[in-house]
């Protein structure tokens, strides 16, 4: 199953493997996740294609980024089980992980980002 994200060209491909290693397909998704979360976490719809997207995140990680893979997993294990009273700092930690891991990746985003605020 494609996420339809850029491959490993770097261009915009009609299909990609989920098993590219990608930070920023990774978060994409997580963020996606997230923002889904704050809007009506209580359908199941909603819940379905929350954790979804947790999963094609792990996907993107499960080789080069393991331990965010993990934590992926783990909250989309959380929320399938409608644990969310347990949940603490899962998401903010997540979110962090994957952010440090992209610009990890990609050095050059930070600078790109802050030219942005400048414009």
């Amino acid at each position: 199953m494609s996420c339809n994200c850029h491959g490993k060209t770097g261009m915009s491909v009609k299909r990609a493997s989920p098993y590219d290693q990608c930070t920023t397909c990774a978060k994409k998704h997580i963020v996606k996740a997230w923002q889904l979360f704050n809007e009506f976490s209580y359908l199941d719809d909603n819940r379905d294609t929350i954790t979804g997207q947790l999963r094609l995140a792990v996907d993107h990680l499960m080789f080069d980024h393991r331990d965010i893979a993990l934590q992926s997993r783990n909250l989309a294990i959380l929320l399938e089980e409608n644990r969310d009273a347990e949940l603490t700092n899962e998401w903010q930690e997540l979110l962090s992980a994957v952010r440090q891991a992209f610009y990890k990746d990609h050095p050059d985003a930070a600078e790109r980002l802050e030219k942005l605020k400048e414009a």
